[in-house]
């Protein structure tokens, strides 16, 4: 009967570590969003990591789909192209209340194979008048909990809008900035 109740603590024991473990692997913030205003248009970098080591296990097993123990070229892509639509699918971004389509310009997977790197730009040079215009970004993860910092820089572009040190988007709360193109 002891031998029962000492394996029975063993084993919570246990399973309680592997729990605390795993809680002290996840990322803060697993996703990154960097704005970057220029009169030529906007560059968004979207960085992206898989929260826990645990999720990131499953999705490599899921991608080898050779079993193999490591993801070959055509598994790589599959899982590159899968984060990706992870890492983008709430993006939203629209210029003076018209929606603007981003372009892809370079995506790459992580070392690790557990995270995504992401350049998305849009030409906004045909949309420019002189004077002030609504800039609105929408992003967040796929867990509503966690908020998304947003880091913005602007080269010959005044952006009108306060804004704090550290600007998070939470889940339905977009982004407004107020941007004047014009030279500062």
């Amino acid at each position: 009967m002891d031998t029962r109740r000492t394996l029975a603590r063993l084993f919570f024991a246990l399973l309680f570590l592997r729990s605390a473990l795993s809680f002290a692997h996840a990322v803060e913030f697993p996703k990154r969003d960097t704005l970057r205003l220029s009169r030529q248009g906007l560059t968004l970098r979207v960085q992206y990591v898989v929260q826990t080591s645990d999720e990131a296990q499953v999705l490599r097993r899921l991608f080898d789909r050779d079993r193999s123990g490591s993801l070959d070229a055509r598994e790589r892509q599959a899982l590159l192209s899968h984060l990706c639509r992870q890492a983008t699918a709430f993006l939203r971004l629209s210029f003076d209340g018209k929606s603007i389509d981003l372009i892809t310009d370079r995506a790459e997977l992580g070392e690790d194979a557990a995270s995504v790197d992401i350049i998305l730009s849009a030409p906004l040079i045909e949309k420019l008048t002189s004077g002030r215009h609504q800039l609105r970004l929408f992003d967040r993860h796929k867990d509503r909990r966690i908020a998304v910092p947003i880091r913005i820089s602007a080269n010959e572009v005044r952006i009108h809008s306060a804004l704090p040190p550290l600007v998070l988007l939470a889940a339905e709360k977009p982004l407004d900035l107020e941007v004047d193109f014009t030279a500062k």
